[in-house]
């Protein structure tokens, strides 16, 4: 029986995409060799600094769509977008972007517009509605449907979370605010709704207590151990497939149960050695 070390594990890892069962060679028709996904930073920014709160920083795989906003602090006025130093064609604050190879750095330019302390100001109220999604799985520090001053921030913030779910960000309109528990949100002169979005946090062997553990948990959890990426085949795919998703700390892409190899619970380098191994003694 073949087994992998840890010198052996890093040249396959160089070569991956390339590694064929021999009973699958096709000099004829050879498969497509796996293309490794590089993830680029996105930043947003404001100019001057301090004029206004920014949203969308990140890493991302070109070709996704992330929506870049800016909202103004008190004393300033939108002006136009920067992208890498030179004029954005984007005349909103708040609009969606489809990332590209390469750093992309957005800077939003706003004027100094202070308010004119002989002019009345006008006290605006609206309503600030917040919910859940799925409903009830959480709190808030503020009560859903009260009143809260127009053109001003507010604190939002999740207080209380059932443990069988995991945050993954406040939305408006279904559009992502900010995968942040705590922000600053600013009143809009109407009444808006806020949803705090979650996902089912996978079954856990390491804790029996779990509600949703059961002695027929195997039975539901159904596929081929180490089909990371339930294509019904283990092979290289899918140890790359779990070496993407431990680098970058999100195993939304894969199927977690059928990855842990160990059955430890957590996803790493282990588990995608253990679908390596698999895949070779299964030559």
């Amino acid at each position: 029986m073949k087994r992998v070390t840890i010198i052996s594990f890093a040249l396959l890892m160089l070569s991956m995409g390339s590694v064929r069962a021999q009973d699958d060679f096709n000099p004829t028709n050879p498969a497509e060799p796996q293309v490794p996904v590089f993830y680029y930073p996105l930043t947003v920014t404001c100019d001057p600094a301090g004029a206004a709160r920014t949203a969308g920083n990140g890493r991302y795989a070109p070709g996704t769509a992330v929506t870049i906003s800016t909202s103004a602090n008190a004393g300033y006025t939108f002006s136009h977008w920067l992208l890498n130093g030179e004029p954005y064609d984007a005349a909103t604050m708040r609009f969606s972007f489809t990332t590209t190879e390469g750093s992309m750095d957005f800077t939003a330019v706003y004027d100094f517009t202070p308010n004119d302390p002989s002019e009345p100001t006008m006290n605006v109220k609206s309503r600030l509605y917040l919910n859940s999604e799925p409903e009830g799985v959480c709190t808030f520090n503020r009560t859903s449907g009260a009143f809260v001053e127009a053109d001003q921030y507010v604190n939002v913030n999740i207080t209380g979370v059932d443990q069988l779910f995991e945050f993954i960000g406040w939305y408006q309109d279904g559009e992502l605010l900010t995968d942040i528990q705590s922000f600053n949100y600013l009143v809009e002169y109407h009444d808006a709704t806020l949803t705090a979005k979650f996902r089912e946090l996978p079954f856990n062997p390491d804790s029996p207590d779990d509600p949703m553990s059961s002695p027929d948990q195997t039975d539901i959890q159904t596929g081929l151990k180490g089909d990371a990426n339930e294509d019904k085949v283990v092979n290289i795919s899918d140890a790359v497939a779990v070496i993407n998703a431990y680098i970058q700390g999100d195993c939304s892409r894969i199927n977690v149960f059928l990855a842990d190899m160990n059955d430890d619970g957590v996803i790493n380098i282990t588990d995608a050695v253990g679908i390596i191994n698999v895949y070779l003694n299964a030559e």
